[in-house]
């Protein structure tokens, strides 16, 4: 899968929910990373794991692709991040308050899949 399937996958994957198909897009060593929270994850069980808790903290979350850049095995990808709170987790707002963020995200592939995924996070 080149470079572009695998991004639109992954955002149509995750705002689908569908859980086997975005973990399917991962190496089973993948290495992920959010450092404006502190997240480290080693492994796509774990990883996975981590992206549905975060779907029930904002159910109705929706990624908007904004822009694609790519390097070789390295894909850089700019996009908007939008939903509201459930309130269960207690860094979000409260339930029913808007969660929307701006992101970075690079992504590392390896043999058609990702072996690495470091978000940065910004501002609206």
């Amino acid at each position: 899968m080149d470079s572009n399937k695998i991004v639109h996958e992954w955002v149509d994957s995750y705002n689908d929910q569908d859980f086997d198909r975005f973990g399917a897009l991962f190496t089973d060593d993948v290495a992920y990373t959010c450092g404006a929270f502190g997240l480290a994850f080693t492994g796509r069980d774990a990883w996975v794991e981590h992206v549905k808790e975060y779907a029930a903290a904002v159910p109705d979350r929706k990624l908007t692709l904004k822009r694609v850049i790519t390097d070789g095995d390295t894909v850089a990808i700019e996009y908007a991040f939008a939903g509201t709170s459930s309130g269960t987790q207690p860094h979000l707002p409260a339930a029913g308050q808007p969660v929307t963020a701006g992101f970075c995200t690079t992504l590392q592939l390896r043999d058609g899949r990702i072996a690495a995924q470091d978000d940065y996070v910004g501002g609206r």
